[in-house]
């Protein structure tokens, strides 16, 4: 480098001296030194090209430019006069390339996560000036993560022959650094904890780190200050802050001045401008009233709010300039409304639906082109289109046109709706049971349903098939059939035999309002009773004893005792005689949804009420009407957290007897069980029990047997379980979600209970069960869902303790 600086000096003197007018041309150019630079791209780079002028400034441009390639450690320039000019001789010496990289006493982070923080790739030269920034990079890392304390060095081993090198980081971690206190200045009316409080970085409790965080430390001080603005000290501001270490304790001081300012109060609010709303209802979208602390939150969120009334008229192009004025403690507000024209829709876009129709999108939607455009109207279109639960994600945006009109852009991506399932499921009622199933929600990509499922297991085994149209004839009517054989067994007792099918429909409504919906069903199926178990029949049959005397000495005789089941019981299901029975049923059913999401919802509720008539003018054996009323409430709690209750009441009335209602459609509530949700109790558990008298006669026969000399009645009362008429079921969930959409943490509390008589209702006695769980959304599966419940009261025939469920879907269908 000496050298080149030498040479440079003698071409400047050359210059201003009168030899200056002689030629220095290049006549030759060699390089010296590269081993894996190119000779080309050296040459190429110092651009000393051969026959031209050789210039003060040749040098150390070409010096500069090859310096810049980030190869070489030391580069020297000679000239030599030769025959006809000057021979330029470049040596250069070549850093060496990273081989490996290396960390050692790392462990509080790991070290793919340092070489993604110094980023270094193997066979990049390493240089001094690299190895040091990277050391300063590394130390900034654990600066993030509140090791202040630590301290990096480095080694450098090279080759035999120089050319490469290995790069080690010695690491020294030291402890995190903890916020031992806080010390604010500035403060005249705000107390500083209260100030402090809004800090990540502070000494917090005991089951809380203080450890400092370096990334939150500019969100506090932006904090601090917001809530100032928040409080009414609107001229608020952070003076400085700086922090000392102790290094001998690893404790951090953190010292703040603010400039507090006067406390600011909501004044007079005055229009300008408007036309389209009168005052009285723009003074309705305004959060504050008039003597309130100022609030800036409040104050920007009524901006908001006057924007979102416009919109609704098609006002997109809308200006509101707004001029505050001090007057005292008072700040008085001026809104000067610059209203423009209504825009209209021009085009609606749909993109990113590679599988659905895209008319099964664009019904669902409110926002047409010609319209004026309405906010709430492409608000609900995009919570339709996410109703179908064919989408992962429905993104809207507008776009403008030099009219003043509007494009709507709306970008959907679509997930996985066809569900093929199979494997085995546990409850406690069914027991072990295989499944398999193919669902496909959006059939042919035109939003019609069709799924088949097959059940089969030691207690149940059920074969159904199902098919929807949800826009018949092209309108808001639903069509839809199901056929289904179904064999099951109730508690041990019997097997219930079902096999029919049914035909719905249904329509949107428009009132009371367009969230209604109201359907109408008939089922017609077969029912039967077989497979009695010998504890059932002896409980529900005449019995009688046939009594034998036996002489078995001359002064001693002994009684033989037959026991002789008879016909069945008034009411019992053995008086079917195994036979099928048929059962005509008409239900109706009107339901309001105005959740945001099909599933996981944050907001919106559910209402549904269904009537369901059986037999009586629709023939068939059964007779009985069904009420079920359910209400659902989804209420946000924190960003994507929501809290979900559910409360669901049934009544089955019989006028031609309890023989005449159908056992499946009784209520048996417990677990995860089909007709209520009470998570920590076995599956259909709660049902009440009954006391059954049993007479048995005994018959008492003559020495011979010949003939029955006496007969006497025992009677004797037994608790049998049976299903409900009436049912009660409440479930409270706080859904949290890990990964959106993908998955979700639960914790419950749900209650509820099932009554043989409406007089036998009793809200003291319910039984309660809480727990956790979660929900795991699984691609061509559904959601599967694992609860753990706990009961909080005893069930006879139950263990009291943790009891874990299983199910498909979620409580809130």
């Amino acid at each position: 480098m000496f050298r080149s600086f030498l040479l440079c000096l003698l071409l400047l003197v050359i210059a201003e001296s009168p030899l200056g007018a002689q030629s220095f041309k290049v006549v030759e150019v060699e390089i010296k030194g590269n081993q894996a630079a190119t000779t080309s791209l050296i040459t190429s780079v110092a651009s000393i090209n051969i026959g031209e002028q050789l210039t003060p400034s040749t040098i150390p441009s070409a010096v500069k430019r090859l310096y810049g390639l980030g190869f070489f450690s030391d580069i020297q320039v000679d000239a030599e006069e030769v025959t006809g000019g000057i021979k330029i001789l470049i040596r250069v010496r070549e850093l060496p390339k990273l081989q490996a990289l290396e960390f050692k006493g790392n462990k509080e982070i790991k070290s793919d996560d340092l070489e993604k923080v110094v980023d270094l790739a193997t066979g990049r030269y390493l240089s001094p000036h690299l190895v040091s920034k990277k050391r300063n990079e590394i130390l900034g890392k654990y600066g993030e993560k509140g090791y202040f304390l630590a301290e990096v060095d480095y080694e450098v081993r090279y080759t035999p022959d120089s050319t490469g090198a290995t790069l080690v980081y010695r690491i020294r971690e030291g402890s995190k650094i903890k916020v031992e206190k806080v010390v604010l200045t500035g403060n005249q009316r705000v107390e500083a904890g209260k100030i402090i409080g809004k800090m990540r970085n502070r000494k917090r409790g005991f089951l809380k780190s203080s450890n400092f965080d370096k990334e939150k430390y500019p969100e506090d001080l932006e904090k601090i200050i917001e809530y100032l603005h928040k409080e009414g000290y609107i001229d608020a501001y952070l003076k400085s802050d700086s922090i000392t270490i102790d290094s001998a304790r690893n404790r951090m001081t953190v010292y703040l001045d603010i400039y507090e300012g006067p406390r600011y109060y909501f004044g007079k609010t005055t229009w300008s401008g408007n036309e389209v709303f009168d005052e009285r209802i723009l003074f309705r979208t305004l959060k504050y009233n008039e003597g309130d602390v100022f609030n800036r939150e409040k104050y920007d969120e009524s901006i908001y709010e006057i924007y979102f009334l416009y919109q609704e008229k098609g006002h997109l192009h809308l200006r509101v300039i707004d001029d505050l004025k001090t007057r005292d403690s008072l700040l008085d507000i001026t809104f000067d409304v610059v209203e423009g024209l209504p825009s209209k829709v021009n085009l609606v876009r749909i993109i990113g639906n590679t599988k659905t129709k895209e008319k099964v999108i664009r019904r669902e939607m409110s926002t047409r082109p010609g319209q004026v455009f309405h906010r709430s109207y492409l608000m609900r279109s995009v919570r339709d289109i996410m109703q179908l639960n064919y989408f992962e994600n429905v993104l809207p945006d507008i776009i403008d046109l030099p009219s003043g009109d509007i494009d709507v852009l709306v970008t959907v991506t679509e997930k996985q709706t066809g569900q093929i399932s199979a494997g085995a499921g546990y409850s406690g009622q069914d027991k072990f049971v295989g499944t398999f199933g193919l669902g496909i929600p959006n059939f042919r990509g035109i939003g019609q349903n069709l799924s088949f499922n097959i059940d089969v297991g030691s207690r149940r085994n059920s074969y159904s098939i199902s098919f929807t149209e949800p826009w018949m004839f092209g309108t808001p009517t639903l069509f839809g059939s199901d056929l289904y054989y179904t064999n099951r067994q109730w508690f041990s007792d019997y097997t219930e035999g079902r096999r029919g099918g049914s035909v719905r429909l249904g329509r949107r409504l428009r009132w009371p309002d367009n969230y209604f919906r109201a359907f109408i069903r008939y089922r017609l199926e077969d029912d039967r009773f077989y497979d009695f178990s010998d504890g059932y029949r002896l409980g529900n049959s005449y019995l009688s004893r046939n009594i034998y005397p036996i002489q078995v000495a001359p002064d001693q005789v002994r009684l033989d005792t037959n026991l002789v089941v008879g016909g069945p019981l008034p009411g019992s299901l053995l008086e079917f005689k195994e036979e099928w029975f048929t059962s005509s049923s008409l239900q109706f059913t009107i339901t309001r949804d105005s959740r945001n999401l099909p599933e996981f919802a944050t907001s919106g509720s559910t209402i549904s009420y269904s009537f369901e008539n059986v037999g009586n003018m629709l023939g068939g054996y059964w007779e009985y009407q069904k009420h079920m009323l359910s209400l659902a409430k989804f209420i946000p709690v924190f960003h994507n957290i929501a809290l979900a209750g559910r409360l669901t009441f049934g009544a089955i009335r019989a006028s031609a007897g309890d023989d005449h209602i159908l056992e499946f459609d009784r209520f048996s509530p417990g677990g995860t069980g089909y007709d209520g949700t009470i998570r920590g109790y076995d599956d259909g558990s709660l049902t009440p029990d009954s006391l059954q008298q049993i007479e048995i006669r005994n018959d008492f026969y003559s020495p011979d047997s010949s003939e029955i000399v006496q007969t006497t009645y025992d009677t004797t009362t037994s608790r049998v379980r049976v299903r409900g008429k009436y049912m009660l079921v409440g479930n409270l969930e706080l859904q949290i979600p890990i990964m959106q959409n993908q998955l979700y943490a639960l914790l419950f509390y749900d209650i509820g209970n099932s009554w043989l008589n409406h007089r036998d209702i009793n809200f003291d006695d319910i039984y309660e069960g809480v727990g956790l769980g979660f929900r795991l959304v699984v691609p061509g599966l559904g959601t599967i869902g694992f609860d753990f419940g706990y009961p909080l009261d005893t069930r006879s025939g139950q263990d009291k303790g943790w009891h874990p469920h299983f199910q498909i879907g979620t409580t809130f269908r």
